[in-house]
């Protein structure tokens, strides 16, 4: 038969296996004690115990050991012999060989008299003395039972509290309480139902019974329900002696959690630890290691000590047992065939490990046998599993846990290795880096710093690209250094040296290379060889710890505050803080606020500051502490703070767990290092990070897991919270207090009820009372339908049943609605009524529930007879519309919303509904847009500014239309329209709403009048209105002026501007309208009058204009000739005015008009002759000049001049009377130009001649010339140019040349081709040449390098052609002294051909 695949095919694991002794495995295993070994720390609690028993030490027994050593098996195997007989005591000892002699002693004390044994599993539960009385009296009266002793002693607590409870006065007074005050703590149980759960309630579950009977006993002052420790004591000796008990031995297994809960409330629990100075009572306690359990210095657990056998015994289990009990957990196959498979299986595995095994067996003392039964783990492996487990601070990574956990993948514990193993594997062996994961990867949280610090190093070296076979090697050789250093290097099968390494290797795919594979990772720097002594060494990780001075980083940690450390991100992404995180209803009530002695006072104060943000929520400041001096200063300054009696809020302190001297120090030794490598080694600062902050995590963990004292106003001492559980429970009596109603504490619902998400959805659930969505529930004790039971479906259920929760809710909105109806215009926002209920004693909060419930609370609003409105539209109220303005009201809780906007409900009387029926058919405006006086008010001014008029004046034309309704009775609706638009119109006090009510009676009397208005209200009859309105006003003035300038009846549109420009026309009541049309009159009187002064206007926009058009004209400034106006100086002054502004305003028309119409004549005269003016004006600046040369001037001046300063037109008048003076010179100059030279300018007869006209003009005089010239060019000159310019052409002599031809090429050679007329002879060739290649004008030849550049360039072309020939003809004409001559002179001006000559000599000396 072939071997099957993996190894659970040959063997499972034993599913009866414990992992650990706990109570439940102590019950279904009653004989297990039999098969424990007594080893030698066993043996010495048995002898500690005989002690205590025959009074030589009279103190109590301590048992600690870490996780997996077998404690609880000991201490259960201890209480089994001392309750077994005699027969059974002497087996034990004869089976394991025990020493006789303590046999004897041991059975000796066990005859001298009855010992009760009393065992006790778990002590979580133990928060403060009542707990711990409640559970020794229960254990002990349990303990009392099983072994069949009747107790003759007092009753117990529970027994004392049943029969109180019993008593007809008492039951009725408790009763009340626990269904009224206390409802919640006891979840609506009755005092029956309170009694039932004391006779049948065990355990944790019977705790928690007590514990709250334990609360209102305490706050109610019950004596008869508490029972002091001192009591206790007193009753435990009244046990002892009525029942004639030699000793009672009371063993508490898993007591670590106690010192946990009660580190600050040892007092109660040392006193009855001291009961054993007198009475022979003893407490054998069974904790983790003591080590790190209490500070060294912390004087109460000295104290506590004291009380018991020193040392304590410490109990841990020898390496066969370890292997004896991993061997047991294997469960063979019993079919013969795999039986037969796996005995070739394990004789092949045996082969493998010989050498290995013979190791482990010199070392540990195992039998050969036990190591094979272990078999496929390797027997270093098991060997290391057994020490590793005791690293650890939790029972979640035992040797036995390792081999019972099967959650596969996700831990990789031995399990999963025989799911995913089996022999025919290249590594058919559990080796031992293959623990690996489950120790480190998974469990390094609770792994101790020393052995992670070692652990850690593989996360840097893994970084290294390492294959396969060395990441193992590095594992192994990682696991064998910590556990050696762990032990103190005492153990030599754990040093990783070469030897150790090869045989941890034994048997698999790497037997013989492990050690090859470790000197590799030496060479390559990510181990070191290190050295022990006498020539050997061990494979090392690098750890530089030692090396690093991180004092200034410790000290700059030691700076840093608590609220630092609690706010400080935790590898999970989660803070210290959260170790208090508030769900459903809680979260949502409490603002919870986290602070630390530094910031306490500072946090406390800005919340009182700001407290009105917290209407409806309760402020909850959460203190933790660094230590315990901390932890001391936090009270205080809670007591300090209630004191004040100005804090309204409450004190959670959670500093009674504070990080503790061992948990910081870890943690400023981890950072430090961490702080030490940044910039150095990322990687390991990274590492020596997440370290840190793991501490960071357990003292988040013992937070969640401890205590809390709430401080409130009403109990400033505190009230104790010994869970987190207890903590909300706290939390949520506080909110009830507050807010006796409200919502959470008056219902059970799902916990999405608490949160924003559905809102919309909840409040159509409530309205229509069907229950969908989110807001279904499949458990009827959460149910909205049966939360609302008796109101859900019933209808006026408010009525038939008054005192429910929610008709009183219902019955007091509804009072708030009546109110605005009645005194609030017929209206109430959504807003005010949420704002009712979110405070005292209601509390609504923005969720879910809150929309819920108010969806149903105001479904009566829905009916078709309300409306909604926002002041702009207006609409019946529907539940979309409802679920929208309540989603948006809460929301606002969550978002504040400035730009929000009330929403209302309105309600109507039948006036309103007709007068919002009269007004939507009389206006034409939609129906569902008239909901309410008010907006049905802005509904009308709208519609009222499309008429351009106001309507009362369609009172001037009721008597020509054809109209079903009296005309009187029209006229008065119309006032009222008018007066409902402003109700100043009406000229008495009544409200908007008296005159709704009028038109509402008026329009139900008279059913025609509706379509009468429709048919009046319109732009067309209110234009027709005032037109016969017009005709009777003043005679018909307007009418008259109108046809007087011929406008053509523009007036209308005219005055209809008048209403449209101003305020809107509903405004217009007939006095203020009559004025407007006056103003209109006096605007076309001025157009009638100025149509006989300027030209022919029909508009006065248009007459103001011409005005403003006229004065452009006037050419005198009114700033330098007001002193000279006389008469006529009033009206230039306006008109002066008018034209600066543009406009002339209102303030000015009569003005205007009055001056007018006096000075119309004289202006007339003076703007037709003006000059006359200016003369007088401006006699200084004209002085000299003819009238008729004045006349220029004046004619010169620009238009516009009329709005000038004063200075600005003098300065003026100066300019043009000097530019007049300089053009009769300039035009003189220009005229002598002409005469001499034949051209308009010399710039001119440069062009036309090729030539800069300056060639012609002596050297000396090339400045003069150049600036006469100029003069002549420019269009303007100034004067002292001018006369420069004619004094020097009175003078100059070059005018004679200018019609001589050679004396202009001579110029020209001379001034322009200069050395180069040699080869350019053709004076036209050259000029024709420059002008067609030079882009500057011929006048600007002059001096013009450009013209140097191009004159070279046509000579060289020149010389090319033919000169070369000429001067090499020369040369040789010339005899050698006159060449030589010539040379000499010639380069001492010329360095070119110097320098060809020196060039040349060295070429020749080269």
């Amino acid at each position: 038969m072939p071997l099957l695949e993996t190894y659970r095919h040959y063997f499972d694991i034993d599913p009866d296996y414990f992992p650990a002794v706990n109570e439940a495995v102590i019950t279904k295993n009653p004989d297990m004690w039999k098969k424990f070994f007594p080893h030698e720390t066993f043996i010495k609690l048995v002898k500690n115990t005989v002690d205590v028993l025959s009074r030589k030490q009279k103190l109590c027994l301590w048992v600690e050991g870490a996780y997996g050593t077998g404690k609880s098996h000991a201490v259960l195997t201890l209480k089994k012999l001392l309750d077994a007989n005699e027969a059974d005591t002497h087996e034990y000892f004869q089976r394991y060989n025990m020493d006789n002699d303590l046999y004897n002693r041991f059975q000796s004390v066990k005859n001298s008299g009855r010992i009760l044994t009393v065992h006790r599993y778990g002590s979580a539960t133990i928060r403060g003395d009542h707990n711990l009385v409640f559970a020794v009296q229960e254990s002990v009266e349990k303990a009392l039972a099983d072994a069949g002793i009747e107790n003759k002693g007092g009753n117990a607590l529970k027994d004392a509290t049943v029969a109180w409870l019993s008593d007809k006065d008492n039951r009725n007074y408790f009763n009340g309480l626990i269904t009224g005050t206390y409802s919640d703590l006891f979840g609506g149980d009755t005092v029956d139902a309170v009694i039932e759960k004391l006779n049948t309630f065990s355990g944790d579950a019977l705790t928690k019974v007590m514990d709250n009977i334990f609360k209102v006993a305490d706050e109610r002052q019950i004596k008869a329900l508490s029972l002091s420790v001192d009591g206790l004591c007193n009753w435990i000796r009244e046990v002892i002696r009525a029942n004639g008990l030699k000793a009672i031995m009371f063993i508490w297994d898993e007591f670590t959690e106690y010192f946990y809960n009660n580190a600050r409330n040892l007092t109660g629990f040392q006193e009855l630890c001291e009961i054993s100075e007198t009475e022979p009572f003893y407490f054998i306690l069974v904790t983790h290691v003591t080590q790190g359990l209490f500070h060294e210095r912390d004087q109460d657990f000295i104290k506590l000590n004291g009380r018991f056998v020193s040392p304590h015994s410490l109990i841990s289990l020898p390496e066969n047992i370890a292997f004896q009990l991993m061997g047991a957990a294997m469960e063979k196959n019993d079919d013969p065939e795999v039986a037969a498979d796996w005995e070739t299986v394990l004789s092949d595995l045996g082969d493998r490990t010989k050498d290995s095994r013979k190791v482990v067996k010199a070392v540990a003392r195992i039998s050969d046998k036990e190591m094979v039964d272990i078999l496929p783990i390797h027997p270093y492996a098991a060997l290391l599993l057994k020490h590793i487990s005791s690293a650890f601070d939790s029972n979640q990574r035992s040797m036995f846990d390792f081999i019972k956990n099967d959650r596969g993948d996700e831990i990789k514990g031995f399990q999963w290795f025989i799911d995913n193993y089996g022999p025919d594997d290249d590594n058919p062996l559990l080796t031992v880096d293959m623990l690996w994961e489950f120790f480190y990867d998974k469990g390094k949280e609770y792994l101790a710093h020393d052995i992670r610090s070692i652990l850690d190093y593989y996360n840097r070296a893994g970084n290294q690209r390492l294959d396969s076979d060395q990441k193992r090697v590095l594992k192994t050789i990682l696991l064998l250094q910590a556990i050696s250093q762990y032990a103190g290097d005492s153990v030599e099968l754990f040093i990783p040296n070469e030897k150790n390494i090869n045989n941890a290797f034994e048997g698999t795919d790497m037997e013989g290379s492990a050690s090859r594979c470790a000197d590799q990772l030496v060479r390559d720097k990510i181990l070191f060889s290190k050295s022990l002594g006498s020539g050997k060494f061990q494979y090392a990780a690098y750890n530089n710890e030692g090396e690093v001075d991180v004092k200034p980083f410790e000290d700059q940690i030691d700076k840093k505050s608590t609220s630092a450390f609690i706010t400080e991100e935790l590898s999970d992404k989660t803070r210290i803080v959260d170790a208090i995180m508030l769900g459903g209803a809680l979260k949502l009530r409490y603002e919870l606020k986290y602070v630390s002695a530094s910031d306490f006072d500072s946090t406390i104060k800005q919340l009182r500051n700001t407290e009105e943000k917290y209407e409806n929520k309760i402020v909850a400041v959460v203190c933790f502490a660094k230590d315990d001096a901390e932890s001391v200063l936090i009270g205080k300054k809670i007591r300090d703070a209630l004191a004040t009696g100005t804090y309204n809020m409450i004190f959670v302190d959670a500093s009674r767990t504070p990080f503790g001297a061992d948990g910081y120090g870890t943690y400023r030794h981890d950072m430090a290092l961490s702080m030490s490598q940044q910039g150095k080694d990322n990687t390991l600062a990274n590492q020596y990070a997440s370290n840190a902050k793991d501490s960071l995590k357990k003292w988040k963990s013992r937070i969640t897991a401890g205590e809390f004292i709430v401080h409130t106003a009403e109990k400033p001492d505190g009230e104790r919270a010994t869970t987190l559980d207890a903590l909300y429970l706290l939390l949520a009596e506080i909110n009830k207090k507050k807010f006796p109603q409200c919502l959470e504490g008056t219902y059970t619902v799902i916990a999405n009820m608490y949160t924003p998400s559905s809102m919309k959805q909840g409040v159509e659930c409530g309205c229509n009372q069907k229950t969908a969505g989110t807001f279904l529930s499949g458990s009827p004790a959460t149910k909205l339908e049966n939360a609302l039971k008796g109101a859900w479906q019933v209808e006026r259920y408010w009525e038939v049943d008054p005192y429910l929760p929610i008709s009183k809710i219902k019955r007091y909105v509804d009072g708030i609605i009546n109110d605005g109806f009645t005194n609030g215009s017929g209206r109430v926002s959504i807003k005010s009524i949420f704002d009712a209920l979110k405070v005292a004693p209601y509390g609504f909060m923005p969720c879910n529930l809150s929309a819920f419930v108010m969806g149903f609370i105001l479904k009566e609003y829905i009916d078709g007879t309300f409306s909604w409105s926002d002041g702009l539209t207006n609409d019946v109220l529907s539940v979309n519309k409802l679920k929208e303005m309540v989603d948006e009201v809460i929301r606002l809780e969550i978002t504040p919303n400035a730009r929000y906007k009330d929403k209302y409900i309105v309600a109507m009387t039948p006036e309103e509904k007709a007068f919002n029926e009269i007004t939507s058919v009389a206006f034409g405006i939609p129906l569902n847009m008239c909901t309410s006086v008010p907006n049905t008010r802005e509904r009308i001014r709208s519609k009222m500014k499309e008429y351009s008029f106001p309507i009362w004046t369609l009172k001037s034309i009721l008597a020509t239309e054809s109209l079903k309704t009296d005309a009187a009775i029209l006229a008065e609706m119309i006032d009222c329209f008018c007066g409902i638009a402003n109700s100043n119109n009406m000229g008495t006090a009544k409200s908007d709403s008296d005159i709704a009510m009028t038109i509402g009676k008026l329009a139900n009397a008279n059913h025609d009048a509706a379509e009468d208005l429709k048919v009046l209200l319109c732009k067309e009859k209110c234009t027709l209105g005032m037109t016969e309105y017009l005709k009777t006003f003043d005679n018909g003035a307007l009418v008259s002026l109108s046809e007087e300038i011929g406008d053509g009846g523009q007036y209308i549109n005219v005055l209809r501007k008048k209403f449209d420009a101003d305020a809107a026309n509903w405004v217009w009541n007939v006095d203020t309208a009559q004025q407007k049309i006056r103003e209109v009159i006096l605007e076309y009187t001025i157009i009638a009058e100025s149509n006989k002064v300027i030209s022919k206007n029909v508009s006065f926009e248009a007459t103001i204009q011409d005005w403003c058009s006229k004065c452009n004209y006037i050419r005198i400034s009114y700033a330098a000739a007001k002193n000279y106006l006389d008469d006529l100086g009033p009206f230039l002054t306006l008109l002066h005015t008018v034209k600066k502004s543009g406009t002339l305003l209102d303030s000015q028309k009569q003005t205007f008009l009055d001056l007018l119409q006096t000075s119309r004549d004289a202006f007339r005269a003076f703007y037709n002759n003006q000059v006359n003016l200016f003369k007088r004006v401006c006699g200084y600046y004209l002085d000299g000049l003819s009238d008729e040369e004045i006349r220029e001037v004046f004619a010169a001046m620009p238009a516009g001049s009329f709005t000038y300063e004063k200075a600005d037109y003098f300065n003026t008048v100066e300019a043009k009377v000097k530019a007049y003076k300089e053009g009769l010179k300039s035009a003189q100059l220009k005229e002598i130009w002409r005469n001499k030279a034949g051209t308009e300018t010399p710039r001119a007869w440069s062009k036309k001649n090729k030539m800069p006209i300056l060639c012609m003009v002596p050297d000396g005089e090339v400045s003069r010339a150049k600036a006469a010239f100029a003069a002549v060019n420019r269009p303007k000159a100034d004067e002292a140019a001018i006369d420069k310019a004619l004094e020097y052409f009175s003078e100059a002599r070059f005018f004679d040349l200018l019609s001589d031809e050679k004396a202009l090429d001579k110029a020209f050679r001379d001034g322009i081709i200069k050395s180069y007329a040699v080869m350019l002879t053709d004076i036209h060739e050259v000029k024709d040449y420059l002008d067609s290649h030079v882009t500057a004008d011929p006048y600007d030849w002059f001096g013009l390098p450009e013209i140097d550049k191009k004159l070279r360039q046509m000579a060289e072309a020149k010389y090319n052609q033919g000169g070369c020939d000429k001067a090499l003809a020369k040369i040789d004409e010339m005899d050698v002294a006159d060449v030589k001559k010539y040379l000499k002179d010639l380069i001492k001006d010329n360095m070119i051909v110097g320098m060809e000559i020196i060039k040349g000599n060295q070429g020749e000396a080269i």
